[in-house]
């Protein structure tokens, strides 16, 4: 028989396997139906008595779009029992409910004239972690288990100086960040108790908190790239949300399931129970190795909040030796947006007729933290209807007025809104009824203007007018073949599209690859389709289609790149695809590299970078260096 650690390290391998499992099954690009729930056929009845008039949802409940909602603290264990325990009376009652849970610029110059490219971010000076970087003389990047660092100041001698090696199967990496000589791992843990005891038994049941989850930023000082050093570690507890760097201050977030304290209080009285068992902890090795408790007179929450979660907040400055700024709140986040001042932790949530059950439509809050030199300060928080599709779908402007594009979703009738807040996330502005029986794909803003995609069968791509937040106003309007879900700036009157393209038969829509659209937008009230791309075919994937970190953009050079995975002839392929816009000529494809992963998925590529006449080809397998002049490999470094 099995100890405890055996039977949980089997766990994990049987998970890891199944994860190799379904990147193989990725790149062969099957087609799976989703197995539809009991919930989710719960859905589906009780949405039936919905009702609509002339295409506008009617809610048989109102709520509020915009409401805002002050914070308290919650002081003591007590009060933090009572929540829970008043949450806990709650969820019971429902049960029978159905559950839905203008720049840019990518590439730098140094002093010596030399030039590499950076990650492709939605803010300019708001840095966003990835699973590559590079400072032009050095590549730093994330290869399973390790982060392999490159030296390519040598053409064509490129080699492997070291790596940070991460074999503890429960620690993942998952992002890094390079500043000057600091190198930030995002790291997530998972802290397996071996000793299964259970602190809380009863004849019928015994609960037991058996892992914890944990979010890190580890500290490297690389000023000698071949021996990296650990300086720091800031730890806190929760699955990693989203973080961001401004200057030298790294801001992260986290979210913590408390579903063993809510088991507990369903089945304990309060003075059967340790509160600190019940509290939030982090560690910042600055100060000490040890765990530090938030106590509950620190902790805020969110009334009327769904409390199964704690929403929990870092910063610091990796260069200064002090404290890290950790915060927690009774409540929950899953996407993250933000301007250098500012970042925006946004929730979804699903709304419900208390009566009748039905479903009557999602809520997103909006919670807003001021920024400054790795502190967070909490300033306020709303909640509007609808929800977002993702951190492009909020927008900072120089007023601190907050735009924010959501979709409201009922029984698959839909509309879209534009929502502005002033500075105080009160509301000052909307523009309702765009694309109604649509949903959004794609959003972008580019300084009083915003874009917006659409799909059902064709693609409308809507040009907002945001310069009185007031009143924001549909200006034009473009209807195509395909979708796009994403949108690049290219200049003050032109923008990327890369999405899908469609065929439709009139009943039904299928993609057929992908596609690359450049708009025109000089005459906001009518744009055009200057030109497309069309590519591969309909097993054709990219990251790039909802990871825009996978997109290489040189604006300098007009050059846009970007990996592809395809199935041909039987084979799973990955390409590299570089091209070069020009406005006359449309897109240039100016080269292709293929990678056969058949056999070996590691060959993936995953990111093309550039740096000093080279662009770098980079998979798990190996780094290809590839000449800008010639086109031709100069260099191939395994790292396997």
């Amino acid at each position: 028989m099995k100890d405890n650690k055996e039977f949980i390290q089997g766990i994990y391998q049987k998970y890891d396997e199944y994860q190799n499992e379904q990147k193989i099954k990725k790149l062969k690009y099957k087609r799976y139906i989703p197995i539809i729930s009991l919930a989710t056929m719960v859905v589906i009845a009780f949405s039936i008595t919905n009702i609509y008039i002339k295409n506008q949802i009617k809610i048989e409940e109102p709520y509020n779009e915009v409401e805002q909602i002050g914070l308290e603290k919650i002081e003591t264990f007590e009060k933090f029992y009572t929540i829970l325990k008043k949450q806990e009376s709650e969820d019971a009652d429902t049960t029978k409910r159905a559950t839905v849970q203008d720049k840019l610029e990518s590439i730098t110059q140094n002093e010596n004239e030399e030039t590499y490219s950076q990650t492709n971010t939605q803010v300019v000076g708001v840095d966003e972690a990835d699973i590559i970087k590079t400072d032009g003389k050095y590549i730093y990047y994330v290869s399973d288990k390790k982060v392999v660092i490159i030296d390519i100041q040598n053409s064509g001698s490129s080699k492997k100086v070291a790596e940070i090696p991460f074999e503890d199967n429960s620690i993942s990496i998952r992002e890094i960040y390079l500043k000057n000589d600091k190198l930030v791992v995002i790291a997530s843990e998972n802290e397996i108790k071996t000793e299964l005891t259970s602190i809380y038994q009863t004849e019928d049941v015994a609960y037991v908190d058996g892992i914890t989850i944990k979010t890190e930023a580890i500290i490297y000082n690389v000023s000698n790239p071949e021996k990296p050093q650990e300086e720091r570690r800031v730890e806190i507890e929760g699955t990693y949300i989203s973080s961001r760097m401004i200057e030298n201050n790294i801001y992260f977030a986290s979210s913590k399931y408390i579903s063993n304290a809510i088991n507990m209080i369903k089945k304990y009285p309060i003075e059967e129970l340790n509160e600190d068992d019940y509290k939030p902890v982090y560690v910042d090795t600055i100060i000490s190795e040890e765990n530090k408790h938030i106590n509950f007179n620190e902790i805020q929450y969110f009334d009327e909040s769904e409390v199964k979660n704690y929403l929990i907040v870092a910063g610091f400055n990796i260069n200064e030796k002090e404290e890290a700024d950790v915060q927690a709140f009774l409540g929950a986040g899953d996407t993250i947006y933000a301007s250098e001042k500012n970042m925006y932790i946004a929730k979804g949530k699903t709304v419900y007729d208390i009566n009748t059950y039905t479903i009557l439509g999602y809520n997103t809050r909006i919670v807003k933290f001021k920024l400054n030199n790795g502190k967070i300060e909490y300033k306020n928080n709303a909640t509007i209807q609808g929800k977002i599709l993702n951190q492009f779908s909020m927008d900072e402007d120089s007023k601190e007025n907050l735009r924010i594009a959501v979709t409201q979703d009922i029984q698959s009738k839909t509309e879209n809104m534009i929502y502005i807040l002033n500075s105080n996330l009160e509301k000052c502005g909307e523009l309702t009824g765009l694309a109604n029986g649509e949903r959004i794909y794609s959003v972008r803003y580019m300084g009083n203007k915003g874009y917006i995609v659409t799909y059902k069968q064709v693609d409308p791509l809507f040009v907002i007018d945001l310069t009185d937040p007031q009143n924001p106003q549909k200006l034009g309007e473009l209807k195509i073949p395909g979708y796009s879900t994403y949108l690049h700036p290219y200049d003050e009157t032109h923008i990327i599209g890369l999405g899908y393209d469609t065929n439709t038969d009139g009943t039904r829509t299928q993609n057929n690859g992908l596609k690359l659209s450049m708009f025109d937008i000089t005459d906001l009230n009518n744009p055009k389709e200057m030109f497309t791309k069309k590519i591969g075919n309909l097993y054709t994937y990219s990251d790039a289609i909802n990871n825009h970190k996978a997109i290489l953009y040189l604006k300098e050079k007009n050059i846009m790149a970007f990996p592809i995975q395809t199935y041909q002839n039987r084979n799973n392929i990955s390409q590299a695809l570089i091209y070069e816009i020009d406005l006359n000529q449309g897109f240039i494809l100016k080269k292709q590299f293929n990678e056969n992963t058949t056999n070996d998925y590691k060959k993936r590529i995953e990111r093309i970078i550039f740096a000093n006449g080279n662009y770098y080809l980079v998979s798990d397998k190996s780094i290809t260096e590839i000449n800008e002049n010639t086109w031709q490999e100069t260099e191939k470094v395994n790292i396997d």
